[in-house]
């Protein structure tokens, strides 16, 4: 009976003895291998990530959890995964996990994968503004082909609207001066010779009724072509037609224009350019000489020849007759100065005098 009770009360003091060592080890073991496991996590951060993105395969933790730990690791911000990307699209995260997680990790630290995501945008900021830069231009409203060429005609001449309008052409003279007299104005006893036959170049020695007559065909067709209606008070050099005959043609017709087709001469053999006469009188007088001025500028503009002003007097029969109607002389140029002889007889010449002259039929019919 004393033999039991030493024995008990023996194993009670070695039970005692190692209850008291194991908390002894608890309280003294456990902390020193916690702090080597954090000094070891603090030496080898890459060495953690590694076992933390290994572990996590075979997890059976929350997805969202192992995602917010995979950011907390990497140093990024962590975006719940319920969050709509539209609602920012500046805060998402970039994919931090490789496509392989059993091997060993290969993604790209967050320094890489900012660097090509502005990379990519850059790229992306660089493609649109190349197909900016290479998209076709707004297209700008068209101006109507008519009304640009009326207000600005071309040197080399152009298609315009004359659409309506009645256009009478007088090439000046005929083969065979006419010396019987005719009276000079409705408001006057004066007379002179009805036609007279014209100057003759001092270069091509051509006769002027034969050059005023090839370029007012020549207008005719121009002029037609554009719509106008044109009426030519002849169309060959044998006739016997007075001024007051070729004036009653225009007012007969109520003309828009009446152009009295003539070529100049000068006892100077440099004198040279366009000239204008039109009537003093009459109820347009007081916007002849305007338009003679429009119809001396198309003409220089469209040659390169000076135009030498617009003369209004009551001299000639053939404006004085119709002086009702917008009526114009015009010389072409000089045939005794030997280039404006020339040129009166060069069709590229002349085709200029055409689109001088059709320039300024549009200017009148949109005055």
């Amino acid at each position: 009976m004393k033999t039991s009770n030493k024995l008990i009360a023996a194993m009670s003091a070695v039970t005692g003895v190692l209850v008291i060592v194991t908390l002894v080890l608890m309280f003294t073991i456990g902390p020193w291998k916690k702090a080597e496991k954090k000094s070891e996590d603090m030496r080898s951060p890459r060495k953690t990530q590694e076992t933390e993105v290994e572990d996590t395969d075979v997890s059976e933790e929350d997805p969202k959890e192992q995602s917010r730990e995979s950011a907390l690791i990497s140093g990024s911000e962590w975006v719940s995964p319920d969050k709509d990307p539209s609602e920012d699209p500046t805060d998402e995260t970039p994919d931090m996990t490789s496509e392989d997680p059993t091997s060993e990790t290969t993604e790209p630290t967050t320094d890489e994968t900012t660097e090509e995501s502005t990379e990519a945008t850059t790229e992306e900021t660089t493609e649109a503004t190349t197909e900016e830069t290479t998209a076709e231009p707004t297209p700008v409203p068209e101006t109507s082909k008519e009304t640009e060429e009326t207000k600005a005609p071309s040197k080399s001449g152009g298609s315009y609207d004359l659409s309506g309008m009645v256009i009478v052409i007088d090439p000046g003279h005929q083969s065979h001066a006419n010396s019987n007299e005719e009276q000079v104005a409705p408001w006057t006893d004066e007379t002179k010779p009805c036609v007279s036959a014209g100057t003759t170049g001092v270069a091509t020695g051509r006769p002027e009724y034969e050059v005023v007559l090839e370029i007012g065909l020549r207008m005719r067709d121009v002029l037609e072509s554009m719509g106008a209606t044109v009426i030519m008070t002849r169309t060959t050099n044998d006739v016997n037609i007075t001024n007051i005959e070729r004036a009653e043609v225009a007012v007969s017709n109520n003309a828009d224009v009446f152009l009295r087709l003539h070529c100049d001469a000068s006892d100077s053999s440099s004198a040279r350019g366009i000239g204008v006469f039109v009537c003093s009188r009459g109820s347009l007088s007081d916007y002849v000489v305007t338009w003679g001025d429009w119809l001396g500028s198309c003409l220089s503009e469209a040659t390169g020849s000076k135009y030498r002003g617009c003369d209004a007097s009551t001299r000639y029969s053939g404006l004085n007759w119709a002086c009702e109607v917008p009526s114009f002389l015009l010389e072409m140029g000089f045939m005794s100065n030997a280039d404006d002889d020339y040129l009166l007889s060069d069709p590229d010449y002349q085709q200029k005098i055409c689109n001088g002259v059709a320039a300024f039929c549009a200017k009148m019919k949109n005055r």
